[in-house]
């Protein structure tokens, strides 16, 4: 989730054309727009790949793994969702009303216009992941007989559609015999130096043209696509040890709670403070993108730490029992 933390940490800036300008606006794109964007996508593919792992296509089988679920995603998407609604509301609407939208105030939404955003368009924006990956299980029924029937033809028919980035094509390209081959050899770390080409490529791009562009669009598939293998690849042929590093586990067992709460009111309001300096002098804008992103995992690891020691039941419920 650290990745996903990084996509969220751009800062947006006016690319004035020197030579500083581009330099910092092309570390943001190879970074957030680039390198962590292979994130979401290999979330989806460890997600589907666990789930049909042992899925049998029965009914019995359907209902057990749905409830599971409505545990582990479904009750952290809606008390995550909430919660945000209580706080605009409550709390930043009444303290800080001139500077955020009021219709976010329940008080000032229809009750259609609320549990919309509750449930389907929620203020924490990166629950969308949450919403799609929900959605993804009640159809897994239908992704079972798709790929049934229709085998690897189904893959090629995604592909052929530029699908490869959705949800949906990531979750269902999940299979086993892949996911778990071992991988090592050369073709993997030229793999990588394209991909980091693709990167280098698509970042200057995007400083000419902007993030919305064909060219760009473009780039942007080809190196998810290669960026999965790549580091899925990398980590089969970096990591000897089957033992993960002290770091790295801590920061895996609390990284759904980093991602439950990291926006929109931790790395936001970072981000806002440090608008007010960037805007000043924007040699400033290099460290506080990597400043923001690092303050905002840690206090989500100290509320996490705090939480589990004073309120385990609570913290469990949050985050599904992980």
């Amino acid at each position: 989730m650290v990745l996903v933390v990084f996509i969220h940490s751009y800062i947006e800036t006016t690319t004035n054309n020197t030579l500083m300008s581009e330099a910092i606006a092309f570390l943001q794109y190879f970074i957030s727009q680039g390198v962590a964007r292979v994130a979401v996508p290999i979330f989806f593919t460890i997600s589907g790949y666990l789930y049909f792992l042992s899925y049998q296509n029965t009914t019995n089988d359907y209902i057990i793994k749905t409830k599971k679920r409505l545990k582990t995603l479904v009750l952290p998407y809606l008390l995550m969702s909430f919660f945000i609604v209580l706080c605009y509301t409550f709390i930043l609407d009444p303290l800080f009303g001139h500077y955020i939208n009021k219709s976010i105030n329940i008080f000032h939404n229809s009750i259609t216009d609320t549990l919309k955003v509750i449930f389907i368009d929620p203020l924490p924006y990166q629950l969308w992941f949450l919403r799609d990956l929900i959605l993804l299980i009640l159809l897994a029924p239908f992704i079972h007989y798709l790929f049934k029937f229709l085998k690897v033809y189904f893959i090629f028919i995604l592909v052929l559609l530029w699908l490869p980035i959705t949800s949906f094509s990531f979750y269902i390209f999940s299979n086993e015999a892949i996911l778990l081959q071992k991988r090592k050899g050369n073709v993997y770390y030229l793999i990588t130096l394209v991909w980091l080409l693709a990167l280098t490529i698509k970042s200057i791009v995007n400083i000419k043209l902007g993030i919305n562009n064909e060219i760009s669009d473009i780039l942007l598939k080809i190196s998810i696509i290669m960026g999965g293998i790549s580091i899925w690849s990398l980590y089969d042929i970096c990591i000897k040890s089957e033992t993960p590093s002290k770091i790295l586990f801590t920061l895996s067992s609390y990284s759904f709670f980093i991602y439950l709460i990291h926006e929109p009111l931790l790395l936001s309001t970072f981000k806002k403070i440090s608008n007010v300096i960037i805007r000043k002098n924007e040699l400033f804008l290099p460290f506080f993108y990597f400043f923001n992103a690092i303050i905002t995992i840690i206090l989500c690891i100290i509320i996490a730490k705090g939480l589990q020691k004073y309120t385990p039941k609570l913290y469990s419920i949050i985050t599904g029992g992980r």
